[in-house]
């Protein structure tokens, strides 16, 4: 593991965040990402989720930032439909969901849909509960010191859960609302040109 962050550069990190949220450096990825949440968050309803079109699955897959379109779009809506909702509505434990959506021989596995998809899709219904795992997230955790070691390997909702428990210490360091604002964070973290050096 990377040694932490003295608490001084964690300030001097965690103010130049602030300035380039308040200059707008920010604003076409919170506008790509989490602007729509509202209208996304409608979407994903219990109620509304057997209405779903590929229109619309295919709006979520892009502001996931999820990369394999043509894999994606060859997955019949109702297939779509029925692996969100086991994801998000299903009574099983978090760590088993994941799995079966998550894993290449999971039952809810979706093709072209891997642990951003997923992981996007959980912070847009709860995301004071649950983070984006993406690369960002990843090279993040490395830059301060927090990455768990254990993000490679193993079962997808283990290791979905000790990414969230580095997330949340990356919240209480740099004090950050929800998962949506620490995905902002890491965004930013993650463009060398824009975090201050020690």
């Amino acid at each position: 593991m990377v040694a932490q962050p003295g608490a001084a550069h964690q300030l001097g990190l965690g103010e130049a965040f602030q300035a380039a949220r308040e200059s707008g450096a920010l604003e076409a990825y919170r506008r790509k990402r989490w602007q729509p949440v509202p209208e996304y968050g409608l979407w994903l309803t219990e109620d509304n989720l057997p209405l779903l079109t590929s229109e619309q699955a295919l709006a979520l897959y892009r502001a996931s930032n999820s990369r394999q379109t043509a894999e994606f779009k060859s997955n019949p809506i109702e297939e779509v439909r029925d692996s969100l909702d086991f994801l998000l509505y299903d009574t099983i434990k978090l760590e088993g969901r994941l799995d079966e959506c998550m894993g290449e021989e999971g039952a809810y596995k979706l093709a072209g849909a891997g642990k951003e998809f997923i992981s996007y899709l959980l912070c847009l219904r709860e995301p004071a509960l649950f983070g984006v795992w993406n690369a960002n997230a990843e090279r993040a955790l490395r830059l301060l010191g927090l990455d768990p070691g254990t993000l490679r390997r193993g079962h997808w909702g283990l290791r979905y859960i000790d990414l969230l428990d580095a997330l949340h210490r990356v919240m209480r360091q740099f004090p950050l609302g929800d998962f949506s604002e620490i995905d902002q964070f890491a965004y930013w973290l993650t463009r060398p040109a824009q975090k201050p050096s020690n």
